[in-house]
């Protein structure tokens, strides 16, 4: 299917996800989607880059990738001498990441079916129809999945520098950062989402983690800074950090 003067196909794959295809690049996902990439680029810019923004060869850890949007923004952005590990922990969600990588021929990223938390081991994400609310924290019931640390995942995969790690998991991030220790050295930019404000609206203890998460930056050595001109609750619980 396509409209009259846009550049945009959309279409259904056989799994029944969604997809919208146009020249910089497809997205696959569960949910309807028919965003303009320009749009999915300028809201990736707004969420993600106000205190570092990635360019040419850089490495980036893209923890928490989802179908891949915030993936095929950054791939551009790092080219081809650069590298992006787009890492998701649902199953259902990552063949998404899979298919919007390989359907947009991004060579310079590589999927990772993998849950970040505090230690290796295996642990269990909920399993709700909207891709973006699944967590590994006060999850119940849902799907066993296989559990690393930051340190072994930086350790495994030979990496020597991380320009970016930028981290979106819905709450599992206080565990996470406890992952990284030995490797934070490599660490030169993050930025965190952390989710204050979904404990605020009512939900579990369990999402309030943003000054856990910064005390930790500071004890890793980062500089932390947060954001002023939010207009967002979800943007305003980001923390970013720059080595000092």
């Amino acid at each position: 299917m396509a409209l009259k003067g846009d550049q945009r196909r959309f279409g259904v794959d056989r799994a029944g996800n969604w997809i919208n295809r146009q020249p910089e690049g497809t997205f696959v996902g569960t949910d309807l989607h028919t965003a303009h990439f320009g749009q999915v680029r300028a809201a990736v810019e707004s969420y993600w880059f106000h205190d570092y923004t990635p360019g040419e060869n850089d490495v980036v850890i893209d923890v928490g990738a989802g179908i891949g949007e915030d993936a095929v923004v950054l791939s551009r952005m790092v080219g081809p001498g650069g590298l992006v590990h787009a890492i998701e922990a649902h199953p259902g969600t990552y063949a998404c990441l899979e298919s919007t990588v390989k359907q947009s021929k991004l060579r310079n990223v590589e999927t990772h079916l993998l849950a970040i938390a505090k230690t290796d081991g295996t642990v269990t994400i909920s399993d709700d129809a909207h891709h973006l609310a699944n967590s590994i924290v006060g999850s119940g019931d849902g799907i066993a999945v296989a559990a690393q640390s930051l340190d072994h995942f930086i350790e495994l995969h030979r990496i020597e520098k991380v320009d970016l790690l930028k981290m979106n998991i819905e709450g599992a991030e206080r565990g996470a950062m406890l992952g990284l220790d030995r490797e934070a050295s490599k660490v030169r930019n993050l930025a965190i989402s952390c989710h204050d404000f979904i404990t605020a609206q009512g939900g579990g203890q369990h999402y309030q983690t943003k000054a856990a998460v910064r005390q930790r930056l500071i004890e890793l050595g980062f500089t932390v800074t947060e954001r002023t001109d939010a207009s967002t609750p979800w943007e305003a619980d980001v923390l970013m950090g720059r080595r000092r």
